[in-house]
């Protein structure tokens, strides 16, 4: 290892700051690289996955991320109430969502208009294969 003379204050805060920011001085670990292994992620943050992965990939279980479908059927809530259990589709799948429907998704767009919704990923039952999302606020 190499050292180097620094003469001056400012300079000395300068290598200071930038060791710390290299997590060299032992300061907060370095953010990680893949979003899915963070703790709490924001909607933006969140990576967004296909509806067939939410079902496939068992490392998405727990996570949060953003997917895109449109709403294919919320019984008796878009009639009045707005949280509940709906579903959000694609042309060959369709999944449970539980939580708050989209603002978009009225009776009159079934099928029609897109939505992303950040969502975590759940087990439907204890121990069981089955899947759905519980919303998240955005």
């Amino acid at each position: 290892m190499r050292f180097v003379l620094i003469r001056s204050a400012a300079a000395a805060g300068l290598a200071l700051g930038m060791a710390n920011c290299a997590g060299i001085l032992g300061g907060r670990p370095a953010p990680p690289s893949n979003p899915l292994e963070a703790g709490i992620l924001r909607a933006g943050q969140a990576p967004i996955v296909g509806l067939p992965d939410v079902f496939a990939d068992d490392t998405l279980l727990g996570k949060r991320v953003r997917v895109l479908g449109w709403c294919a059927e919320a019984p008796g809530l878009l009639a009045g109430r707005r949280s509940g259990a709906w579903f959000l589709g694609t042309p060959d799948t369709a999944i449970e969502v539980r939580g708050l429907v989209p603002r978009n998704c009225g009776p009159a767009e079934l099928r029609q208009t897109l939505v992303l919704v950040f969502a975590q990923v759940v087990r439907a039952k204890p121990n069981s294969a089955e899947r759905l999302l519980l919303r998240l606020p955005d």
